[in-house]
């Protein structure tokens, strides 16, 4: 332990600091006497990783991993200090990317569903390919249900044979959003020979797949 009463040489100073030097050695005696002594910090006071004690509560389990991380709104700070950065280490108030922040409030609103089903239609020739694509056209879109429509009624059959594939596809774009989702497919629609308020007799053939 160092005497805090030994006195500092005015000689061994800069003569500038021999003013200051003085006056250090003063408030020592006075320390000394006052039975005020320094002593070392303990081993046993840090983390086996070397955190000292008072940072072990920000690095403590759970805070970083867990709930909230650097977000947490309850983060410790230090003892008269505002809100604002004032250790080394992540905080709610370093600047970040929008991704995060925008799924949570979708979310929270309920939209997710929808957003996730509206990027399938965005990327629907991605998802489906080219050939698929040419001949199914997404008409309606909607939480947990889509519909197609075909260019033509064999591309229709073709379709609904190929649909177990199709649902595949979509829901692995989809992801954790999406869910399971039912895939509606319809034939062409055709051209309409009702004209006035006479149409088509009650059990005629009506419109056909002329064009299909």
């Amino acid at each position: 332990m160092i005497d805090p009463r030994t006195p500092v040489s005015p000689d061994d100073a800069d003569p500038a600091d021999a003013l200051a030097a003085r006056a250090l050695a003063r408030e020592r005696g006075r320390a000394w006497e006052a039975g005020q002594t320094r002593s070392r910090l303990s081993r046993q006071a840090a983390d086996v990783d070397g955190v000292a004690a008072w940072d072990q509560r920000r690095r403590s389990p759970g805070r970083d991993a867990g709930a909230g991380g650097a977000d947490s709104a309850d983060m410790d700070r230090g003892p008269g200090l505002p809100p604002g950065r004032d250790r080394p280490g992540p905080t709610r108030f370093d600047p970040r990317t929008g991704k995060q922040d925008l799924r949570r409030y979708a979310e929270r609103h309920g939209w997710a569903s929808k957003l996730a089903m509206a990027s399938v239609a965005v990327r629907w020739r991605e998802i489906v390919g080219e050939q698929i694509a040419e001949h199914a056209v997404i008409e309606r879109f909607e939480p947990g249900r889509l519909t197609l429509r075909a260019s033509s009624s064999a591309w229709a059959q073709q379709l609904r044979l190929l649909l177990p594939g199709i649902e595949r596809q979509v829901e692995q774009a989809l992801g954790r959003d999406g869910g399971a989702v039912e895939i509606r497919i319809l034939g062409p629609a055709g051209p309409t020979w009702r004209h006035g308020r006479f149409g088509a007799a009650r059990g005629g053939r009506g419109p056909r797949d002329t064009y299909g």
